[in-house]
């Protein structure tokens, strides 16, 4: 289940660059072994500094957070969410998060939480002819957009509309990895040397957005965006885009892992049919329900323990700094992965096992530097709290209908691109109980 790693490293500065394009996962893994809480190495001309340990996790980013910049593949001129918070700094992205973070506000939670159970509910139906084998990536990914784009903006749009939007933008997203690894990145207004793929994906997204920003003006999220951002339109565009995409690709990556770790472990499936049978019977569930899931909400933090869709979090020093005793000049780049960070033995025995127990009694987590599915600091995701709960709410409507199994001799392996997706898709049997 884990990634394999060994204790030979790269030797020199370009075999390393070689092997992080290659293998990231196994590259990074082998660094941490190291034991100590920053593993300093060069990747060509590159400084690369590695934390791994939860005092360098919490240094970087935390104590560190506001003073540090987003690091390589970040890039500020990407027009589609160049100028969007994920990637905006300083002034912009202030006005940014400080705009959309009422849209998160648990004060709206129980509506948006109405919303994805019915949502979730009709959507199941369509495989209530099985058992039948799909692609549960895909599947998870138009669901999960279908989500974002009913409680977020009102949007009611159709199904087939959904799956292509949600073509375009792993086809965006693809390009973004791809050129965010290339020596040479052709500008993006260069149409006739880039991906045809990628422009007709953008073009496609950049419309549709705006028509949903047009058709829904009155929902908060629009409100905000425009009221804080009003003399700049492409922030208000890129913004409403950022979030939709980053609502919808990392959670939809989640839910197929989660989906695809049932599957490979029945006992737990079964464990988890039980507890939502005892709390539930037939009536689905509700917000106010999900405390009462103990097993539900740890096989939720197990999977994203085990898979977090964001696999890298980079950021670099505009100015020197100092961590932990040593000074960095301007230019460092800091590296801090959660999948390394998830499957260090001194963090949690047996990393590579799919044990959902480990989190019960557990309590709140937020304030752990061991557990990073979402970040920590002033950048740690928006939207950490919905996407947690729609998780949950989403396996336990499936859960309640349905039992997973995997086809025979498949091998769930994790690729890393932007997210941490599956490397051969998520093929699963899907058998009505």
């Amino acid at each position: 289940m884990g990634h394999s790693s060994t204790n030979q490293l790269p030797r020199t500065n370009i075999t390393r660059l070689l092997a992080f394009h290659r293998d990231p996962l196994g590259l990074l893994s082998n660094l941490a072994q190291s034991d100590l809480p920053l593993t300093h190495f060069r990747m060509g001309p590159w400084p690369f500094v590695l934390a791994a340990g939860e005092e360098a996790v919490y240094q970087i980013l935390v104590r560190h957070g506001k003073e540090l910049e987003k690091g390589p593949g970040m890039d500020q001129k990407n027009p589609l969410i160049g100028r969007g918070p994920l990637i905006a700094e300083g002034t912009l992205w202030r006005q940014e998060r400080r705009a959309v973070q009422p849209v998160f506000d648990h004060q709206y939670f129980e509506h948006y939480a109405h919303q994805i159970v019915q949502i979730v509910t009709d959507y199941a139906k369509i495989f209530s002819d099985g058992p039948k084998q799909v692609m549960m990536d895909n599947e998870m990914l138009v669901l999960t957009l279908k989500i974002v784009v009913s409680t977020l903006l009102d949007g009611e749009q159709d199904l087939e509309l959904l799956r292509q939007i949600s073509t375009d933008v792993q086809a965006v997203m693809t390009y973004f990895f791809r050129r965010s690894r290339s020596a040479i990145r052709i500008p993006y207004n260069w149409r006739y040397l880039g991906p045809r793929s990628y422009h007709r994906a953008a073009q496609e997204l950049t419309r549709w957005i705006k028509q949903l920003l047009m058709e829904h003006p009155k929902t908060l999220m629009v409100r905000r965006l425009q009221d804080d951002l009003a003399t700049d339109d492409d922030a208000v565009i890129q913004s409403a885009l950022t979030v939709v995409m980053a609502g919808h690709e990392t959670t939809g990556h989640a839910l197929a892992w989660t989906f695809g770790l049932l599957a490979q472990n029945p006992g737990v499936q079964k464990t988890l049919q039980d507890e939502l049978e005892t709390v539930l019977g037939r009536r689905v569930p509700t917000i106010h329900d999900l405390d009462a899931l103990p097993f539900l909400q740890s096989v939720i933090r197990e999977a994203l323990r085990l898979y977090p869709p964001v696999w890298l979090i980079s950021r670099k020093n505009p100015q020197p700094l100092t961590v932990l005793g040593h000074t960095y000049r301007p230019g460092t780049f800091f590296l801090v992965s959660p999948y390394v960070t998830h499957h260090l033995p001194g963090l949690y025995p047996e990393p590579d096992s799919f044990n959902p127990a480990r989190w019960l009694n557990q309590g709140r987590i937020d304030h752990l530097m061991s557990y990073l599915p979402f970040g920590h600091g002033p950048r740690r995701c928006v939207g950490r709290d919905l996407a947690l709960m729609e998780m949950a709410l989403v396996v336990a409507v499936m859960v309640q209908r349905y039992s997973v199994s995997m086809p025979k001799d498949f091998i769930m392996r994790p690729l890393p691109k932007l997210s941490l997706v599956p490397a051969h898709g998520m093929p699963l049997v899907i058998s009505p109980r």
